[in-house]
């Protein structure tokens, strides 16, 4: 079982519960505060208007007896009152002030005078009413009621209350405890998307850099060696397009599981990128323990992989990398495997590349050309230079390639073989393509406004071009401006540009064509060579490559006899580029090849010089 990452705590669910908890208590003692004292206001208000309907129907009773001083009809008339609920005791006093009568339980009687108005004892509820007659006050009420009632009914309603409580708090407890739960489930989902790639389960680049921080910080405290590998997919893009996105998800898992099965049980593997996985070896006893790892990886991947649409291989450039010999830190560590994966790839690809020193200076060598680059075209740093081409059987010149020159300041001509990969990755050859097309375009057409022969121009292109949406647009206003005639164009293409995108080659050419742009395939033999893309491509030309023509005449003549004979079975005429010597270029000629260039013939050079040299032209200004 590999390593996963350390599962993080889940706190939101318990917060939430605990929160929900403190919430319903403290709603429900509010809530409970302020009915108790909404209920004991009512009720006490209640008692006290229950009093005074008393206190005023003993006042209109009493009058006659308290006119005539009849005290014994008027005790009489309290008496009646007696069973009233919670009466304490009633007193009538005269218009002095005197006690005239009352009822009063023993522990109630009333005072021989008037109390003032407000004074009543602890737990009564004391109120008066003035007796009249014809607008003559004859004396006072005053009545006593217990508030025990009140007391045994708040204690009753207390007891609903508590009761009511208890089934609300077990409720909130319930509920609360099945949104924890489900919080909890939640979060855990959350939790898992966050941290695991949904394709292949494996742990996402977040987690899988956040575990390496982890194993680095526990490789320093025990001063051990870790390993990182970046393992790239050479052929995922293949899949993907030519079976569809669900066969490459397909493929992503049986590498993963690959990739499990290929490295220890201590060691994590993760997905970080779209066709990129990361694997950390922790522990390493040694440099050769991390590249025994590395070993085992690459050589899983090389076994084909059984889709449903058909077997795939998923060969994968591998950058290995060692804490701390290689790198001092988590940043170091990332950037110096990731360097190596640059040098596996741009090596042929299913390689392993170890980090080292020196890959470094060539990584800030070429950061600095991808900045400097960007500045040649505006700078005049760029220039084109022009290789003839000749009729191989009468030795006529016929046409020139454009070729792409870089002079830089501080490091001189720099080699289009650094300067071309890092154009093409960066996406700058777009810019740099439509520049030397049209430039390209104007000299030709230059010459032959000062009485040079009509040549064609051939002019190489990108993948990246080729995707380009609006590159049939900028072929067409390089033609309109500079006045070349579109069937003396030939855009060069070699097999891998074709191959990376067939649908889009196929449109793009038809395009082309439409417009009487001549295509040809450039570097003949050294990529695919199917015959089904000769049939499918409208071209016009091969193009053999240097590495076929170099070998004549002692070694060879098959393999370009058999381009020969494929070409011209075809309808399609061939150029030999590379002649450097005589015996070639009759071997060539003698073979029926239509076209040579070469360094025998011409090498590239100024469009000032070619003018001269072969155009009989004399140099501008």
């Amino acid at each position: 079982m590999k390593r996963t990452p350390d599962p993080t705590p889940a706190p939101i669910a318990s917060t939430l519960g605990t929160s929900q908890m403190i919430a319903a208590v403290a709603a429900l003692v509010i809530t409970c505060v302020v009915l108790i004292a909404y209920q004991l206001l009512d009720m006490r208000h209640g008692l006290t208007e229950g009093a005074r309907v008393q206190a005023a129907i003993v006042a209109d009773s009493v009058t006659a007896p308290l006119m005539f001083g009849d005290q014994e009809a008027a005790r009489d008339v309290l008496r009646a009152f007696r069973y009233a609920p919670g009466l304490r005791a009633i007193g009538i006093y005269d218009k002095d002030g005197r006690l005239f009568a009352e009822f009063a339980y023993p522990d109630s009687h009333l005072p021989a005078r008037q109390p003032a108005a407000g004074a009543s004892p602890d737990g009564v509820v004391t109120v008066t009413e003035t007796v009249r007659l014809r607008n003559n006050v004859l004396g006072q009420i005053v009545l006593q009621t217990s508030t025990g009632r009140v007391r045994a009914a708040m204690l009753r309603y207390l007891g609903l209350l508590a009761v009511a409580s208890l089934l609300a708090m077990l409720a909130v407890a319930v509920l609360s405890r099945k949104t924890r739960a489900r919080v909890a489930a939640a979060e855990r989902k959350l939790d898992y998307m966050a941290h695991t790639d949904h394709v292949t389960q494996l742990p996402n680049r977040h987690s899988t850099y956040a575990r390496l921080a982890v194993d680095l910080e526990r490789a320093r405290a025990r001063g051990q060696q870790l390993a990182l590998l970046l393992v790239d997919l050479d052929n995922f893009k293949v899949v993907n397009d030519t079976a569809g996105h669900a066969a490459g998800d397909e493929l992503l898992k049986q590498v993963a599981t690959a990739l499990l099965g290929a490295v220890r049980a201590t060691d994590l593997v993760g997905r970080i990128g779209g066709d990129e996985f990361a694997i950390v070896a922790w522990p390493v006893a040694d440099r050769a323990t991390a590249l025994a790892v590395a070993d085992q990886v690459t050589r899983a991947l090389r076994r084909p992989f059984q889709l449903e649409s058909g077997e795939f291989f998923a060969t994968a450039s591998v950058g290995l990398c060692l804490y701390p010999n290689d790198a001092a830190s988590m940043s170091e560590l990332v950037s110096s495997a990731d360097t190596a994966l640059y040098h596996a790839k741009h090596g042929g690809r299913n390689r392993l590349a170890e980090f080292v020193p020196a890959m470094t200076a060539a990584t800030q060598r070429r950061a600095a050309l991808e900045r400097e680059l960007r500045h040649a075209i505006e700078q005049r740093q760029l220039a084109l230079h022009y290789q003839p081409q000749f009729e191989c059987a009468g030795g006529a010149l016929a046409g020139v390639e454009a070729l792409l020159r870089w002079r830089h300041p501080e490091h001189g001509l720099v080699s289009p073989a650094e300067f071309i990969p890092i154009a093409e990755d960066s996406g700058l050859i777009v810019q740099l393509g439509s520049w030397v097309l049209h430039r390209a375009c104007q000299d030709v057409m230059a010459w032959d406004r000062a009485g040079a022969p009509a040549l064609t121009l051939a002019v190489n292109m990108s993948a990246r071009q080729l995707r380009e949406p609006g590159f049939i647009d900028d072929v067409m206003r390089a033609l309109a401006l500079s006045g070349l005639p579109p069937e003396r164009l030939e855009l060069e293409l070699t097999e891998s540009v074709l191959m990376e995108d067939v649908a889009g080659a196929v449109a793009f050419m038809q395009a082309a064509r439409a417009l009487g742009v001549r295509l040809s395939i450039d570097d003949f033999g050294t990529g695919y060579s199917s015959l089904a893309y000769l049939q499918s491509f409208p071209i016009n030309q091969l193009k053999v490559d240097r590495s076929f023509v170099q070998l004549l005449p002692q070694r060879g003549e098959t393999v370009i006899h058999a381009i020969l004979a494929l070409a011209h079975g075809f309808g399609l005429s061939v150029v030999a580029e590379g002649v450097e010597d005589q015996a070639q270029l009759d071997w060539l000629r003698a073979a029926g090849c239509e076209m040579v260039q070469g360094f025998l013939l011409g090498k590239p050079m100024p469009p000032q010089d070619f003018a001269a040299r072969y155009l009989a032209l004399a140099p501008a200004g």
